[in-house]
């Protein structure tokens, strides 16, 4: 299943390049205007005694508007990934509803930024102290705690989106799905997070043209809508046990898919007039 869900990724976003590349120069636009202040937060007033502050501030600026943004992208990426056109006005649209979510996500992945700026230096230096005194232990298992916690969030994060798309949840929900369906596909979660991971390595070597927020958008909602498929199949055969839950008939399930999404060769991308 992971297969077909790399070869759809593909075909979802190169399909849509011109749309996704519009949406993607708008978010890294704005998020670049935020950056040039988390850097600008240095020379405040009282930058020496509030930097960190300030730069949290910063940030927390940033992460709402990109966080904005993004999630106002949700939606075309779920129309997307179902097969369906998209139009841009409808991300411009969407800018306004999705200013509650969009800024509470922001503020939680702050938060996060900020247990790991405080937390894990400081637990390191219980681990090892900077006068070269025997440390604790404890740093090292706090530290090691606050690093999976955060590790764990940002890969149970990849989620938010889609299920926002799909569900229509609130923001409570959507956080305390995202953490379930990490739980209970957390193979499958770390090798979405590795092709985010190349997103974000495209992106940075493209200048934020390519596979961008838009792109990664696409990416986390085509692998929900295919990981749905299981749970919608857990419902039409209750009563199975364990061992049976194991045996998730991919092939069967994801067949519909398949067939709308075709053969694509390689020839379909380049020159799409010749098949």
């Amino acid at each position: 299943m992971f297969g077909f869900f790399l070869k759809k990724n593909f075909c979802d976003i190169w399909d849509n390049l011109f749309h996704t590349i519009a949406v993607n120069l708008v978010i890294v636009a704005a998020g670049f205007l935020c950056f040039v202040g988390v850097v600008m937060s240095a020379y405040l007033p009282g930058a020496e005694s509030f930097g960190n502050i300030y730069t949290l501030l910063a940030i927390g600026l940033m992460a709402v508007v990109v966080s904005i943004l993004i999630f106002a992208e949700g939606e075309n990426a779920a129309k997307i990934v179902n097969f369906e056109g998209v139009k841009i006005s409808k991300f411009f649209k969407n800018i306004v509803p999705s200013i509650k979510d969009g800024a509470l996500f922001g503020l939680f992945i702050t938060l996060l930024v900020a247990v790991s700026m405080v937390s894990i230096p400081y637990y390191f230096r219980i681990w090892v102290p900077a006068d070269g005194s025997r440390g604790s232990m404890i740093g090292l298992v706090m530290m090691s705690i606050v690093f999976w916690f955060v590790v764990i969030s940002i890969l149970a994060l990849q989620w938010f989106l889609p299920i926002r798309s799909f569900m229509h949840n609130g923001f409570g929900k959507c956080l305390k799905k995202s953490y379930i369906i990490l739980f209970d596909n957390m193979l499958f979660t770390v090798g979405v997070g590795l092709v985010n991971l190349v997103n974000i390595a495209i992106m940075i070597f493209s200048m934020g043209v390519l596979n961008g927020p838009a792109s990664m958008a696409i990416t986390t909602s085509g692998a929900l809508k295919l990981r749905l498929y299981k749970y919608d199949w857990y419902e039409v055969n209750p009563g199975m046990t364990k061992e049976q839950r194991r045996d998730v008939p991919w092939q069967e399930l994801i067949e519909k898919d398949k067939r709308i999404l075709g053969p694509r060769k390689w020839k379909s991308f380049i020159f799409p007039w010749k098949e």
